[in-house]
């Protein structure tokens, strides 16, 4: 397919839509390809309306080298005011990088008004954070490393109990495709923060981190539901997640035949990208990160000593069990409700607040707000974790009284589900073909 440079959004119809969203195959750097095009930044880092050159700053960003590369040549607003929540030290800085105003408008419906919703609750967040105990990241830390150990102990040990009891074996594959299910959405609160090694263990699950920072914690999470969420279209055509007056009715039948989906992604992903690797696909580089999810059946067959074909199937297995559970969590997280904003949806206005727009796009589960352990092993917490994505899981239950008393001075409010209804509005969405009207709210 060839890309039409005029297309515009259909939410947004004054914003261009994203060059290469539907044209296959669809890769993260293709994304950054079309940001790039699209943009505006000149080639370099644009915030707001003016044109930054950050190429000095990329060795010594506090949150690793790797953001900065990444976003050259795109516009990065919502990435810079989001991900700093004391933000005195850094506008502080930008001057020094300052090269010119930008030439053309923002190609987003985002704003960031001193006064609006999102800039005024950022600064209660920041002072309810200094009263919370120093060590309460360690939370996070320790469940991530025990089940890590878990993995570790308990991979080849499947491997070993198929080998004496095949129920046992079968048990101990779920149980095992679980815990790695745990492990990489717990890895999935380091990749948004400064580089950490914990982050490297999504990719034992067959996904990769630095992938996921650009489809999830650059695009999903800073163009929730919108035409610029990666995540959406990589799942294209199998679960068509936008409203659309001509969805197949093929398509609508996701909403009955997603859990295959969910359970072969992982594979999907990991042949992907082992291939867009191999081929440099995009430009992608081969990277000694992309050896880690191979490094686990190796594991696995070395200790167990189980014959290599037999354990290579054990792990296929474990990837698709973690992969089921995983997209499960994932996209029962929040976004992906029957109510929820849509790219194909009236948006509230033609251009809204960052926050509103995430609260528009947000049902919590409630059963995971005071359970650290499934909060951030299911992607729990979701509203406070996408407002301020590089807060650790385990800072987040401290900070609703402040969220919640904020929407109530913007006449706005927290929606919450649980988890079964959550499931089933899931399903109502990859049926819904009409728009949802956010402007009569």
């Amino acid at each position: 397919m060839v890309p039409d440079p005029n297309r515009r959004q259909v939410s947004f119809p004054k914003l261009l839509y994203p060059l290469y969203r539907d044209v296959e195959p669809k890769t993260t750097q293709q994304w950054l390809l079309g940001k790039q095009i699209q943009d505006g930044a000149e080639g370099l880092w644009r915030i707001h309306d003016s044109i930054y050159d950050l190429t000095d700053f990329v060795s010594s960003h506090p949150g690793g080298s790797q953001w900065i590369e990444f976003t050259k040549g795109t516009d990065i607003t919502e990435a810079f005011e989001t991900h700093h929540i004391n933000n005195v030290v850094v506008e502080a800085l930008l001057p020094k990088y300052f090269i010119k105003k930008a030439k053309t408008s923002r190609n987003s419906p985002f704003s960031f008004k001193e006064d609006g919703f999102y800039k005024t609750l950022r600064p209660k967040i920041a002072a309810k954070l200094k009263e919370l105990p120093h060590d309460v990241r360690k939370k996070s830390d320790n469940v991530t490393d025990f089940l890590f150990a878990c993995l570790l102990v308990g991979s080849p040990l499947c491997c070993w109990l198929w080998t004496k009891n095949l129920i046992y074996g079968a048990a101990s594959t779920v149980i095992l495709g679980f815990i790695l299910c745990g492990l990489s959405i717990c890895a999935h609160n380091y990749l948004h923060r400064s580089d950490s090694w914990r982050m490297y263990l999504l990719n034992f699950s067959g996904f990769s981190y630095s992938d996921f920072r650009i489809s999830h914690a650059l695009s999903h999470h800073m163009h929730t539901n919108t035409a610029n969420d990666i995540e959406l279209s990589l799942l294209e055509p199998f679960l068509q997640f936008l409203p659309r007056p001509d969805k197949p009715i093929w398509a609508q039948m996701g909403a009955f035949f997603y859990p295959v989906i969910f359970a072969f992604a992982g594979l999907g992903f990991l042949v992907k990208e082992f291939m867009g690797r191999l081929s440099n696909l995009n430009r992608k580089k081969f990277t000694w990160d992309g050896v880690i999810p191979f490094l686990l059946p190796l594991w696995m067959w070395y200790l167990s000593g189980v014959f290599l074909p037999w354990t290579l199937t054990v792990w296929l297995a474990t990837i698709m069990i973690s992969s089921f559970f995983l997209m499960l969590f994932g996209l029962t997280a929040g976004h992906h409700a029957h109510t929820n904003f849509f790219e194909g949806d009236i948006p509230r206005d033609e251009f809204l607040d960052w926050g509103i727009h995430q609260m528009d796009t947000i049902v919590e589960r409630v059963e995971y707000m005071e359970d650290h352990f499934k909060s951030i092993t299911r992607f729990g917490d979701h509203a406070l974790h996408h407002l301020f994505p590089t807060l650790d899981h385990a800072e987040l239950k401290y900070l609703y009284p402040t969220l919640l008393e904020h929407c109530e001075k913007f006449d706005t409010q927290l929606r919450v589900t649980t988890f079964y209804n959550a499931l089933i509005s899931h399903s109502k969405q990859l049926i819904r073909k009409w728009p949802n009207n956010f402007r009569e709210n």
